[in-house]
């Protein structure tokens, strides 16, 4: 059985909601698309087309009669908030509800708590984002191949999980699984929340050595702007995620430290070479992609020339065979020197193909080992 909602409605008109309302638009969906958010979001969004209808946030009674899907798109306190009120109103039967909030457990939670049985309250993370925000950053393309995690509590929000998960890929373009909220949590804590808080003790130690040897700071280049890239990030966002994820990012931090640890130890007596192995192996195992492909795509490497227009002659030649590039990273470029850059395509027949094509046509490319 599909999910067929007629109306649509998404509270809060920011980056990620008024994506999800540009990619409905993009992929034909024919129904409603309600949009709840404050009166300059509202505004955007209207002059983008991006909604049909637009209302302020206290006019949500008014607006759940007619609404068969409801997709919460605020941080994740206020999440949270919106479905304790909710929970004070009288929902459509068969209502479905889900959220974008980057921590789970406590949001299923609350649903579990305040929504009555007649609704269906499906817990969503979309794991992509843009350092942009508002509605004017909003993308279609945004959710494309990237991983749409959906979490049911029960066999019977299962059911409707799968539903949704399938309307989700069609108009969205995103690849979902579905997942336990607490295992999605713990999972976040590793691979997201303890990054961000890594990112920023890194900076904050560089800046202690700053302090006693000046000129630290200014020598800061290559691999540490990458490793801190992240620091930047604005922290009421992040504030929700620790809030509601304490535990999980306690744990992570304590088994960072546990390994750090032992990392001292082995500099000390000059056997690093171990941990630096094995970490460099469970490395080549993780996707490239920085939208989370679930299955592994198929690299290529292809040395580049450093000069303009050299990215552009690489896939107008794939655009004309119809050959999709499904993710691309410069790793290395010297100026003046040329480097190397990686193309990933969705299987491994299609990355030979594209070899086999830019070597023909007098580029330099060989499949990733």
């Amino acid at each position: 059985m599909s999910f067929t909602p007629k109306t649509v409605t998404i509270y809060s008109i920011g980056l990620l909601g008024g994506s999800i309302a540009a990619a409905l638009k993009r992929a034909g969906f024919d129904g409603k698309i309600i949009g709840l958010s404050g009166q300059s979001g509202l505004k955007t969004a209207k002059e983008l087309k991006l909604i049909d209808e637009g209302y302020s946030y206290s006019q949500l009674a008014q607006v759940i009669p007619q609404t068969d899907f409801l997709i919460l798109c605020s941080p994740i306190l206020p999440i949270i908030k919106t479905i304790e009120t909710l929970g004070k109103m009288k929902l459509p039967r068969d209502l479905v509800i889900t959220d974008i909030g980057s921590t789970k457990k406590l949001i299923t939670e609350a649903a579990q708590k305040h929504l009555p049985e007649q609704v269906h309250f499906i817990g969503g993370h979309p794991m992509a984002g843009s350092e942009k925000s508002g509605p004017g950053a909003s993308d279609p393309y945004l959710f494309q191949n990237a991983i749409y995690v959906l979490t049911p509590v029960n066999e019977k929000q299962k059911e409707k999980a799968l539903e949704l998960a399938g309307f989700l890929s069609k108009f969205l373009g995103c690849r979902t699984v579905l997942m336990d909220p607490q295992k999605h949590d713990a999972i976040a804590a590793a691979v997201s929340h303890l990054p961000h808080i890594l990112a920023s003790a890194l900076v904050l130690n560089a800046c202690k050595q700053e302090k006693r040897i000046e000129g630290t700071l200014s020598l800061a280049a290559g691999g540490f702007r990458d490793m801190t890239r992240i620091a930047s990030s604005n922290y009421e966002m992040w504030h929700d995620i620790f809030a509601t994820n304490k535990t999980a990012v306690t744990k992570q931090i304590d088994s960072f430290i546990e390994i750090l640890a032992k990392m001292k130890a082995a500099l000390q007596s000059d056997s690093l070479k171990e941990s630096f192995e094995e970490a460099a192996a469970v490395k080549m195992t993780i996707p490239s992609s920085n939208k989370g492909f679930i299955s592994q795509l198929n690299d290529i490497l292809v040395m580049a020339e450093d000069k303009p227009g050299f990215i552009s002659s690489i896939s107008t030649l794939l655009a004309q065979k119809s050959i999709n590039i499904k993710d691309i990273e410069v790793l290395k470029v010297r100026e003046g020197e040329g480097g190397t850059i990686r193309l990933s395509f969705e299987s491994e027949e299609v990355a030979r193909g594209v070899v086999s094509l830019l070597n023909s046509n007098g580029f330099q490319a060989r499949e990733r080992n």
